[in-house]
């Protein structure tokens, strides 16, 4: 049997950048479902995107054959946005699958169409600014993107149930075209864990130090952080948060600058970070807005205790494996906090917890997931069109 050849139609900027969850899931993806028996993978992206016709080598992607679109991605999305031409299979003639992992959408004349759906932020109530010009603008491009992808895309794969729910429910997805693919924790993080638990159940972290991962920013709940600081300044002063990432709202930053017991780090490489987690007392993960939750699985993962918001996606990816606290009380923060402190058995506890949640989510279970619906939907594409590179 022939493979399923699978092209996939991505912004080349986004295999390039640190690493986040979407480029993360870019990645791992493609570069899986490229080793996996049975498939034939390329990359097509802009021309102008490519060096001398090929991926820079900074692009994670690198080293995989690629074709070129003679156009940008924004262009892109403002024709394929009205019309159907023309076919992006025009461009990688003989594929089976056209597949965006990452929610860029073009139409095809011969090749099956996916698309990968990481977030509804937008039109979440409780997104910063919910109300604001900018916000309402991004609902309604958003809203036609997604519709058009939940009509014409021949399989869509949303990253979590709670995702496909809110396609489904609000853009008429069927849910016989979607398979939700989910995320994976990377190596590391398990490594981390495996680790923290051969020199006894993480026995050597700082009591005093709590860990965040993301911007200081609305979105990731800068609010309930800063009230969590507060609260510890007066109950619990020798307890210090550490916080990683750079995607930081300037007045966030300085409020935080003016809080001793707030650190920034800055970005760390997902080593370092899996690497550091072991040694804090606990995650907190209180974000406002989130369509998946990968930084509380890398947590439990890492053998770290997660204390987690109920908000969006969150309690669905983090299930059984976090402590949940009211994030509009941060004295319920710090009620755990202080259980986590003075009880190690309980926190123990709680780091078993975590990584028998987090032990399901690996990148190699997305993979199957992917691979096996080109598989189921692919068949007969595979066996009608040409192989890459043969003439029609």
């Amino acid at each position: 049997m022939p493979p399923i050849r699978v092209a996939a139609h991505v912004d080349v900027r986004y295999t390039t950048r640190r690493p986040t969850g979407v480029d993360k899931h870019i990645a791992r993806m493609v570069h899986g479902l490229a080793r996996r028996p049975g498939f034939e993978l390329s990359v097509v992206a802009p021309k102008s995107q490519l060096i001398a016709g090929d991926l820079p080598a900074s692009s994670s992607l690198h080293g995989l054959p690629v074709d070129s679109i003679p156009f940008s991605n924004r262009v892109g999305r403002v024709v394929w946005s009205v019309a159907s031409f023309p076919p992006i299979d025009r461009y990688c003639p003989g594929v089976d699958w056209v597949w965006s992992p990452q929610e860029l959408w073009a139409p095809a004349r011969h090749a099956k169409t996916a698309v990968t759906i990481h977030g509804s932020t937008w039109f979440e109530p409780g997104c910063p600014d919910h109300d604001s010009r900018w916000a309402r603008w991004e609902r309604w491009r958003l809203g036609r993107f997604f519709h058009r992808v939940c009509r014409r895309a021949d399989l869509v794969l949303p990253v979590s149930r709670y995702l496909e729910r809110f396609l489904v429910d609000r853009f008429g997805l069927s849910r016989d075209r979607s398979v939700v693919v989910g995320n994976g924790v990377d190596g590391p993080f398990f490594a981390a864990g495996v680790a923290a638990m051969a020199d006894g159940a993480a026995q050597w972290y700082d009591p005093d130090r709590l860990l965040v991962v993301g911007g200081l920013n609305a979105w990731d709940g800068i609010d309930s952080i800063l009230a969590v600081a507060d609260a510890l300044a007066l109950r619990l002063p020798s307890v210090s948060i550490d916080v990683v990432g750079t995607l930081d709202d300037p007045r966030a930053a300085v409020a935080c600058d003016r809080r001793q017991n707030i650190r920034r780090l800055g970005f760390r490489l997902p080593e370092e970070l899996a690497a550091m987690m072991p040694g804090y007392l606990s995650l907190l993960y209180l974000p406002n807005v989130e369509s998946f939750g990968m930084v509380a699985l890398e947590a439990m993962a890492a053998a770290l205790p997660v204390l987690a918001c109920r908000l969006t996606a969150v309690p669905e990816t983090a299930g059984d494996g976090a402590w949940y606290v009211d994030h509009d009380r941060p004295e319920s923060v710090v009620d755990a906090v202080v259980a986590l402190r003075d009880d190690p058995a309980l926190r123990r506890t709680w780091v078993e917890r975590g990584r028998s949640r987090a032990a399901g989510f690996t990148w190699e279970a997305c993979i199957d997931r992917v691979a096996e619906a080109f598989e189921r939907s692919g068949k007969a594409a595979s066996a009608a069109l040409p192989r890459r590179g043969d003439t029609a």
